[in-house]
């Protein structure tokens, strides 16, 4: 692109927009083919800005029909975890007893002893074999090294690492076609290499501490190890790398510097909250375009004639905003 010399500014102001955004695009990271990857877990997740993305992975509980919403560019992801679960499941209590072996306090949730066949079972079973149903296609694995909490020795992590493999194995042989994010599990992925799509991992950089409930920068010495273990994937297995930091929503532009240090490092980046439940800063940033508009329905039975649409309809047009229009007098987003 070349901007002329004489110009006039409107022309300069549109193509200026196309230089960033082609400068972006043939960045030395995208052009090596890595995928963009959103995860947002919140409820009613903004799924028309996640299609930005070529993976976005959300609470299946949140979006029950993936393929109503499939989009040919991106893809949805479920989040499923093999290593502890939330009470709030709505199949929590077809758990066999068995296989709750403690309680993480700093989440909420229930241990689970992978060790046990039975859970293997469950899985494909009653969790993913619904979802593939309801058309999720791809799985984001989490949870992996909850079994250390509670399997102290060797050979108490020897067993519950082979029944994560179990697990695995189980989702990959009965759906051949599903692609797999593993959240760590370095232990086991010599053994599931070859069934495993891409390796994500938590705080690099920059993480949360559950118990202390702050954001902290993560200490050279374990950045080192995870460095270690991550260049590992890339080199012996192959794989793309996910790397997921943290930090505070307001400090939006500590998010930017920590995912550009991510991804000219060879990672895919995505920097959100420790909730993930708004749209973060990955290879891909979306900006923020909807506006909440409360109007007063008492004005018109007709929304195009409310002085809300009158005199914002143009305007934020023009600006390239999508309003949302609520009635005053309704119930208000709690989000």
């Amino acid at each position: 692109f070349r901007i002329p010399r004489t110009g006039t500014p409107m022309v300069k102001q549109t193509l200026l927009p196309l230089l960033l955004l082609a400068a972006h695009l043939l960045s030395p990271t995208l052009a090596a083919g890595l995928p963009s990857v959103a995860l947002y877990y919140g409820e009613q997740p903004p799924l028309a800005e996640l299609r930005a993305f070529d993976v976005a992975v959300v609470d299946p509980d949140h979006v029950t029909a993936p393929v109503q919403r499939r989009h040919p560019a991106s893809e949805l992801f479920a989040y499923l975890s093999l290593g502890e679960v939330q009470p709030g499941r709505a199949w929590f209590k077809e758990i066999p007893p068995r296989l709750l072996v403690g309680e993480n306090r700093a989440w909420g949730s229930r241990l689970i002893d992978p060790a046990d066949p039975a859970w293997a079972e469950f899985i494909t079973d009653r969790i993913v074999a619904p979802l593939w149903a309801q058309g999720y296609r791809g799985f984001f694995l989490d949870t992996l090294d909850s079994y250390q909490r509670f399997a102290l020795t060797p050979e108490s992590r020897a067993a519950r690492e082979a029944g994560l493999v179990r697990v695995i194995r189980a989702i990959k042989t009965r759906w051949p076609e599903a692609r797999l994010i593993m959240n760590r599990g370095f232990e086991i992925l010599p053994a599931v290499h070859d069934a495993i799509w891409m390796v994500a991992a938590e705080s690099l950089y920059r993480g949360w501490n559950p118990v202390q409930r702050r954001y902290v920068e993560v200490p050279e010495r374990d950045r080192q190890w995870l460095r270690g273990q991550l260049d590992t994937v890339r080199k012996t297995w192959g794989k793309p790398v996910l790397v997921i930091d943290y930090a505070p929503p307001e400090q939006r532009q500590l998010a930017r510097e920590t995912a550009r240090r991510l991804r000219e490092e060879g990672f895919i980046p995505w920097v959100s909250t420790p909730a993930l439940d708004q749209l973060g800063v990955g290879l891909v940033e979306v900006l923020p375009r909807r506006v909440l508009v409360l109007y007063n329905p008492g004005e018109s039975p007709d929304l195009h004639y409310s002085d809300a649409l009158r005199f914002l309809g143009a305007p934020l047009a023009w600006l390239g905003l999508t309003p949302d229009y609520v009635p005053v007098n309704g119930p208000l987003p709690a989000y």
